[in-house]
């Protein structure tokens, strides 16, 4: 079946990058949550992630994590653009792989947690290779942690938006 694009479906993906971006931004200007590990965070952009996952496909979404990823890059620097790639990368695989097989076995909330775990990881294995630091490994336990607890936030806020929104704006699949 062949996608329909439609200048609706470009200004809706327009709108939420546009969303995603400056949520990406705004929460780069909190100070870590973790004092030991700077560069884990919630994440709260990953809920457009989602949302595209579910109401676009999963094509969509993986140009719209790239499409993310290198407009938040502009602003904050390229220095943070692996960190945030690896992260989004392996969350979105995750995410998408879990929906597309499992969906509704594995629900949003788990598909969330699973990929703020796996996100987490992946920024702490980029951290590990840049700094040369194989001991930043020891504080993955609290990461996970912590991304439990991010992930359900994220997948909630994306439950309720999918939930409450418009069928106009989530039906596009």
């Amino acid at each position: 079946m062949k996608k329909h694009f439609s200048a609706r479906r470009i200004a809706v993906l327009g709108v939420l990058l546009a969303a995603a971006s400056v949520t990406f931004l705004i929460e780069s200007l909190v100070p870590p949550l973790l004092v030991f590990a700077p560069y884990i965070k919630i994440g709260l952009a990953n809920c457009f992630v989602l949302f595209v996952i579910v109401c676009f496909g999963a094509g969509d979404a993986f140009f719209f994590l790239l499409a993310k990823n290198l407009l938040t890059a502009l602003f904050t620097g390229w220095f943070t653009l692996w960190l945030n790639l690896a992260g989004s990368f392996c969350a979105y695989l995750l995410m998408a792989g879990l929906y597309a097989a499992f969906f509704p076995k594995v629900g949003l909330l788990s598909a969330s947690i699973a990929g703020a775990i796996v996100s987490n990881i992946a920024r702490t294995s980029v951290a590990v290779i840049w700094m040369e630091t194989p001991s930043l490994y020891v504080q993955l336990p609290f990461i996970c942690a912590f991304s439990i607890a991010a992930g359900a936030i994220v997948g909630i806020l994306t439950i309720l938006c999918i939930k409450h929104l418009p069928e106009r704006l989530t039906n596009f699949q």
